[in-house]
């Protein structure tokens, strides 16, 4: 009995040794496929903030995606193919055409490879080396608030040559881009409720100059200072003068920076007293419209003959003269909560050490402060933001707009639908909602 006994206990250990494997297999995969459902839910959240976060930037830059997801999985490989997204524009969005307010899409999925911690081998059963988890965000992205939009627009010379991203000239296309910003923006204060809260859109034409037609005659200002010598009693020194030049902005070494940043918003100083017209060089037809939420009086302005560039040379390029214009709009005229000044140009301006002088003096910081220190006509503190948009822009070549806006504020445009909705983007400011 005894030795029966032993022989069945003999066979018990055989086949507990054949099943450790079997056993064994069931716990790495029970435990690998544990891992692998949390890892699910844990990119689910991850590449929904990823989708918040590229919306909250209006940007479709993979790797501020990718950021988040490596955050939540340091251990998994994750590569820029593994990443998507993808933006859709309301007129490429059924779910958005019937909708009452316009919004932007952005769809967010990622893909992971996670290192299992049981692989497996011949004997044992496992995942393997890995897996991959997969999954997907939608973000939506209103407008909200209302907006005070001036659009400062380049009307020098070398507007009226052709570009890849269309089949007209650019100052042609430029017109049309304006067009439609007026119509998309009518159609938002169709949605407000509230009559004396619309949004509104002013138009800034720069080339050396920024024109104020009043009547048949045309202002032209180009918003500097330069330093004259004077004799005292005793010395001879330094004072402020009206710059006088065919040229403006030519000799960089005349330009009194300091003076020209200060007086920014101050409309009678001598930066912004009219030219005398035997100075201008000016070829180009453009004028300055105040902000209005008459978005058809626009249009109407803007292709008429009062906006147009007759030739491909005489018209410089001096993108200062419209920001400073611009930022004295919207700083005495402007009354929403939101205040957003947009250059629209193809490049580099023609004196580039005078814009950069300009820069370098706090220009651009100046005027962000000043209207962000403002209050809205509601008693809201203003939130201003600037910003670039270009024709086959260049940032490398061209670094001053990225010096003065922000590189994160500059954004390259390959075609008229491309600036249409980055001009969009920018004015529904709202971070976005999570649609899925």
């Amino acid at each position: 009995m005894i030795h029966r006994i032993q022989k069945q206990s003999g066979h018990a250990a055989i086949l507990f040794a054949l099943f450790i494997p079997i056993l064994f297999g069931v716990f790495a995969l029970g435990t690998d496929g544990a891992r692998a459902i949390q890892d699910k839910a844990r990119l689910l959240e991850a590449v929904e903030v990823a989708s918040l976060a590229v919306a909250g930037q209006g940007s479709d830059d993979k790797t501020l995606a990718k950021s988040y997801v490596q955050y939540y999985f340091p251990l998994a490989t994750v590569k820029d193919k593994d990443i998507s997204i993808t933006k859709l524009n309301c007129e490429d969005n059924s779910n958005c055409r019937n909708q009452e307010r316009r919004f932007f899409e952005y769809r967010v999925t990622a893909s992971i490879t996670q290192p299992t911690w049981f692989p497996g081998n011949e004997s044992i059963i496992g995942f393997g080396e890995s897996y991959q988890v997969s999954d997907g965000s939608i973000t939506r992205k209103y407008h909200s608030e209302t907006v005070d939009v001036i659009l400062v627009a380049d009307f020098s010379a070398s507007m009226y040559d052709f570009w890849d991203g269309g089949s007209k000239r650019k100052f042609l296309d430029l017109k049309d881009i304006i067009k439609v910003i007026a119509h998309e923006l009518e159609l938002f204060n169709g949605y407000t409720k509230d009559e004396s809260n619309k949004n509104r859109l002013a138009i800034v034409g720069f080339d050396f100059y920024t024109i104020q037609r009043s009547g048949n005659t045309r202002a032209f200002r180009d918003h500097l200072i330069c330093r004259g010598s004077a004799n005292s009693s005793h010395s001879s020194y330094l004072k402020e003068v009206k710059c006088d030049s065919y040229y403006p902005g030519k000799n960089s070494g005349l330009i009194n920076e300091t003076a020209t940043v200060r007086d920014i918003f101050t409309l009678d100083s001598i930066a912004h007293q009219a030219i005398s017209s035997n100075r201008v060089t000016n070829v180009s037809y453009f004028e300055d419209i105040l902000l209005t939420e008459d978005m058809e009086s626009i249009t109407d302005r803007i292709f008429s003959s009062n906006f147009s560039i007759p030739r491909n040379s005489g018209s410089g390029t001096s993108s200062y003269a419209g920001l400073i214009r611009g930022a004295q709009i919207a700083y005495h005229q402007g009354e929403n909560p939101r205040q957003l000044i947009i250059i629209l140009s193809d490049g580099q301006d023609s004196y580039r050490s005078t814009t950069n002088k300009l820069i370098n003096a706090n220009l651009c910081s100046t005027i962000h402060t000043a209207l962000n220190s403002k209050t809205s006509a509601d008693g809201n503190v203003v939130n201003a933001r600037l910003a670039a948009v270009g024709f086959d822009y260049e940032l490398e070549k061209y670094p001053e707009m990225g010096s003065c806006v922000g590189q994160e504020n500059v954004f390259k445009a390959e075609n008229q639908n491309d600036i249409i909705n980055k001009i969009l983007e920018l004015i529904t400011e709202e971070i976005g909602h999570l649609a899925r």
